[in-house]
């Protein structure tokens, strides 16, 4: 963890600037999805075709400003922490294949856990009819496994932008090797999950320092774990 803090102090300005730029240019999409959301239908009920589809483009580009936020503090975190020093235009730059395996990965993991609700809430729903008293078990369930996601695949995202890995093959490899640390994820997950939520509490500009920290963070165990080496100094000094 210190290594991740260490490396966004190295360059804080780029960083947050960079988050600054993106972010703000993400929730001008989200807040243009929704304006045009409300405009899609008339009083009557009928579709507006023009809103709806400037509705689909504020949402595409809501996905793609995220991804681009995403990826590229990802990259400027790896080369931080291996001793190069970021330029602007790294971070700038479109990584569109980082972009898609990143979108695949998020993908994936949403379907997981859209069957993992559906699979407790039929559950649930099967026991009120045959043992009531039981049926808050699938819920509790539920969060047990949340939860095991939650640090099981910390380092999914890092593995499938900077591991250059597929969507399924993050998920396998994340699963591999956090498995064995499990409870030192666990607490690593609950460090960045706090320190998301503190950004998010500061009015959300405090997301601005909050969420590079946070990729600088899991950069650092990304890399500790899977064995890259970490320079203090860039080369040639």
């Amino acid at each position: 963890m210190d290594a991740g803090w260490h490396a966004y102090r190295r360059h804080p300005l780029l960083f947050s600037g960079f988050s600054l730029l993106s972010g703000g240019l993400n929730l001008l999409a989200q807040v243009a999805f929704r304006w045009c959301w409300a405009g899609a239908f008339s009083a009557a009920g009928d579709a507006q075709p023009l809103a709806m589809l400037a509705a689909g483009l504020a949402l595409a580009s809501y996905a793609l400003t995220g991804l681009w936020l995403l990826v590229g503090l990802l990259r400027g975190a790896e080369q931080t922490i291996g001793g190069d020093t970021p330029r602007a235009a790294t971070l700038l730059r479109p990584d569109w294949p980082a972009m898609v395996r990143a979108s695949g990965t998020f993908a994936l993991l949403a379907v997981a856990l859209w069957g993992v609700r559906e699979l407790a809430d039929a559950t649930a729903s099967l026991l009120v009819l045959i043992q009531p008293p039981l049926a808050s078990l699938p819920l509790v369930a539920r969060l047990a496994v949340l939860l095991y996601l939650a640090a099981d695949q910390l380092l999914c995202l890092p593995i499938a932008v900077l591991g250059r890995a597929s969507p399924l093959r993050a998920v396998q490899s994340g699963r591999a090797a956090i498995d064995p640390h499990w409870l030192q994820a666990l607490g690593l997950a609950l460090v960045v999950g706090l320190i998301l939520l503190a950004g998010v509490l500061l009015l959300l500009l405090g997301l601005v320092v909050a969420l590079p920290v946070a990729l600088c963070i899991l950069t650092a165990a990304y890399r500790q774990l899977f064995g890259l080496p970490e320079r203090s100094e860039p080369p040639g000094r």
